[in-house]
């Protein structure tokens, strides 16, 4: 009768059995480490992203608004021409919901500028007489947020009367 021999490449030998190596379990940590950082720096990515997208469109509803305004009041539309400061508008004018005067109206707008994209922001309103164009800016700090030295957001609306 011949002897059965265990082969030391085979499953069942203790040699084979012996586990994972340390270096194997740090460089699976690390490799688990740099895909985690990943993910947080897709996140924070997405936010900055999703409240940039945010302003702009606060941005275009508050031209829009302007622009409507400017229609329903044809005869004192030069009247609203010029540069609205978010800085310089009070916080007492953006309850004022029943603004009748074109003064009210127009630091409504300034406070509503304030409120939703913050103190930098500004808005220039153009009326041409003539041919009845109409344009409204507004300017904010979008990217400053994060870089001091990054340009203002600018959003451009412009119609015909």
């Amino acid at each position: 009768m011949k002897a059965m021999r265990i082969r030391r490449d085979s499953p069942r030998s203790p040699a084979s059995a012996a586990g994972l190596s340390l270096i194997e379990v740090l460089v699976s940590l690390l490799v688990l480490g740099f895909g985690l950082l990943g993910l947080a720096m897709l996140q924070t990515t997405n936010l900055r992203l999703t409240q940039s997208s945010n302003n702009r469109t606060v941005a275009t509803n508050l031209a829009n608004e302007m622009l409507d305004q400017l229609r329903r009041d044809r005869m004192f539309a030069a009247n609203y021409a010029g540069t609205y400061l978010a800085s310089q508008a009070q916080d007492a004018n953006c309850v004022a919901v029943d603004a009748t005067t074109v003064a009210a109206r127009m630091a409504r707008f300034a406070c509503a500028m304030k409120q939703k994209l913050g103190d930098s922001a500004s808005g220039v309103v153009a009326v041409d007489r003539g041919t009845g164009k109409v344009s409204v800016q507004i300017e904010w700090g979008d990217a400053k947020r994060w870089n001091p030295l990054a340009p203002t957001t600018t959003f451009r609306l412009e119609s015909q009367l």
